[in-house]
């Protein structure tokens, strides 16, 4: 547990962080595997606040190391849930990620998951799309690890939050081992990838590996380049 930079800290659970944002509200994006509801609040008070004080939980996206702790929160501190109008259907229980199109043994663990944790899914009271702006992060639509994921950028500190769209990428580019099996769609995460290469922050905050202190942006373009041969201009 540690604070990054003035006003954004970093939660460390297992097996993945999740951040804290002081604005005029706390945000709190993603919440990790269920369990952990007490530590997340525990840190909160740490630092002097409120619980209550966390205005929105942003789900970046479905998957049960991301929403596993969403629904208790929310209910101990009033927080509502934010995520992507895509995602929503999934936070809730509505829709099944096992019958999308993956390889089998990936749709066997995601029903397996659905069927062991259906007491984490919770109502998505604000549903988002790209562009949109939750205090002072930018809503950026990043499809291909699920269909409705999201980063979201800190334009004011320069501070990219890519929930596990570059961290799962860059993994798997490093180990050449080709395309995740964790993915809804390969070629889409290759694009969205191309498009946070088009942003500018110095620093990414991804919740399963590795923080990026400085040239975030040039980091991505580079991988974009060097893997995928594409040529990205920043914008």
């Amino acid at each position: 547990m540690m604070k990054i930079v003035d006003g954004v800290h970093r939660i460390k659970l297992f097996p993945s962080s999740v951040y804290l944002i002081e604005d005029e509200k706390l945000i709190l994006i993603d919440t990790g595997v269920p369990g952990y509801t007490s530590r997340i609040l525990r840190y909160i008070r740490k630092i002097g606040r409120n619980p209550r004080d966390i205005g929105f939980i942003v789900l970046t996206h479905h998957h049960i190391d991301h929403i596993g702790n969403a629904r208790r929160l929310k209910h101990l501190t009033g927080s509502k849930v934010v995520a992507h109008e895509i995602e929503a259907p999934y936070i809730e229980g509505k829709q099944r990620a096992w019958k999308d199109s993956r390889i089998w043994w990936t749709r066997l663990l995601l029903w397996i998951s659905h069927m062991m944790f259906k007491k984490c899914f919770t109502k998505v009271d604000i549903k988002l799309r790209d562009g949109d702006k939750i205090g002072n992060l930018k809503v950026i639509h990043v499809p291909g690890h699920t269909k409705g994921s999201i980063a979201l950028l800190d334009e004011r500190r320069r501070i990219l939050f890519p929930g596990d769209t570059v961290p799962y990428t860059l993994a798997y580019i490093r180990l050449k081992k080709g395309p995740n099996p964790y993915s809804w769609d390969v070629n889409k995460e290759c694009e969205s990838l191309k498009k946070l290469a088009n942003f500018d922050y110095e620093l990414i905050l991804p919740n399963d590996s590795r923080i990026v202190t400085q040239r975030g942006a040039e980091f991505v373009r580079q991988c974009v380049y060097h893997v995928y041969k594409l040529k990205v201009d920043p914008g």
